[in-house]
């Protein structure tokens, strides 16, 4: 048999198939490259690069954090305050670094820029009525900019997918992270943080945010099944692991929820949370409030413990040193967490635990965190009392009370691991 007629054998033998399964090898190699925008667009072109675009998305469970500006305490920054710059950096981030489409949003904000909100540049014309004596040079139109007030949450609504829920906590001082896990405590300038979690299967971590009205009123009997319905209607077979937990103040719904909390799960939860200015929830379908709340909020975090790892730390109010801090931090590390692909953390902060606590040196807490855990987001507040305890194995001492969690001049750290 000839050379040639060999060739035109082994060539038949090369179907179509295995050709389009080498094209989906490498455009499955090449999509791994692409931010979820590209791959949207890619997902246009045809019905198999639609699919593959799918298999992608989801397999991906990127944790995002966010702070604008991106460098809040470098002084040669006057904060932009315009919404059209926020609306830049918002689209700039979409377009090129997500990684994964955002299940729930969850974002600090201080005091101050949640009251002022971004700035709106809008040209009116305005026609002047006729003068009784017109000047000879009389312009018949006037052109001038009005600034109008544009609230904090417009952008994220309008920039987010419809399926991301936005959890926004304002307080005095925040903790905010950026791209690259750069972390700042920011307590006299204005800023704002965002941590975007993905959404991820249900085993592994289930996210619940929740915000329940400041008129409801809770049986003191209120059952396991009624506390999962009050905090983000968690099924009743799924254990709760984590409650991030934020108040105005210590509202009876607040007392009420950890009370059972303790209750029905005693050792096996982790709580963490504040005492904050104000809050807002919006579910993006059914919950549309325009204005910030009193009502207790916060994030329900459920999950294997094959999957999920939570380790929390406290610490107390004679802790006052580098030394002392980097000691406690130490305890987060576990073999269990460096095991994880994923991870992200919650500071908790008195709002006294800063600049003034620390005679004048920024950044003295989460720069320990950061030091320890280089590549873990870091997003908090500094609140006006702390909710929180040492969560770390089941020989600690757990609390059995609301005032065993509840702390001032204290500062609480809840690292969350997730492995898939």
């Amino acid at each position: 048999m000839s050379i040639v007629k060999m060739a035109e054998q082994d060539q038949e033998l090369i179907s179509s198939n295995d050709i389009l399964t080498t094209i989906y090898d490498v455009n499955r190699a090449i999509f791994r490259h692409l931010s979820i925008y590209s791959i949207d667009s890619c997902s246009l072109v045809c019905q198999s690069w639609a699919h593959l675009a799918r298999l992608i998305k989801a397999q991906r469970h990127t944790i995002h954090a966010l702070s604008y500006p991106r460098n809040p305490l470098s002084s040669a920054i006057e904060f932009p305050y315009l919404r059209s710059d926020f609306d830049t950096y918002l689209s700039s981030f979409i377009h090129d670094h997500l990684w994964s489409i955002p299940y729930l949003a969850f974002v600090v904000v201080t005091n101050n820029l949640e009251k002022k909100g971004f700035q709106s540049l809008s040209s009116t014309t305005d026609t002047p009525s006729p003068a009784k004596y017109p000047k000879r040079f009389r312009s018949e139109t006037s052109t001038s900019n009005r600034t109008e007030r544009c609230d904090i949450l417009k952008p994220l609504t309008d920039h987010l997918n419809k399926s991301c829920q936005i959890l926004v906590i304002v307080s005095d001082a925040i903790v905010a992270s950026n791209e690259e896990n750069q972390t700042n405590e920011i307590e006299q300038d204005e800023a704002i943080g965002i941590l975007l979690l993905p959404r991820f299967p249900s085993n592994i971590m289930g996210i619940y945010p929740f915000e329940i009205s400041s008129k409801t009123r809770m049986s003191d009997n209120m059952s396991r099944s009624d506390l999962h319905q009050y905090l983000g209607g968690i099924p009743d077979d799924i254990p709760i692991r984590c409650v991030i937990f934020f108040s105005s103040s210590p509202l009876s719904q607040t007392v009420n929820c950890i009370k059972k909390l303790l209750e029905y799960y005693s050792s096996d939860v982790a709580i963490i949370g504040g005492y904050i200015k104000r809050s807002r929830y919006n579910d993006r379908q059914t919950n549309e409030r325009k204005h910030s709340s009193n009502n207790p909020c916060g994030i329900v975090l459920t999950g294997n413990r094959n999957h999920l790892n939570i380790r929390q730390i406290l610490l107390n109010n004679h802790i006052q040193t580098r030394e002392a801090i980097r000691e406690k931090l130490k305890e987060l590390k576990s073999v269990e967490n460096q095991q994880c692909s994923h991870s992200f953390a919650i500071q908790v902060s008195c709002v006294a635990r800063g600049l003034d606590f620390y005679n004048q040196e920024s950044n003295v807490e989460c720069s320990e965190f950061r030091n320890l855990f280089p590549k873990t987001p870091l997003i908090g507040i500094f609140g006006d009392g702390e909710l929180g305890h040492n969560y770390l194995s089941n020989e600690d001492s757990k609390p059995s009370s609301f005032n065993d969690i509840s702390h001032s001049y204290s500062t609480v750290f809840s690292l969350i691991s997730i492995r898939l």
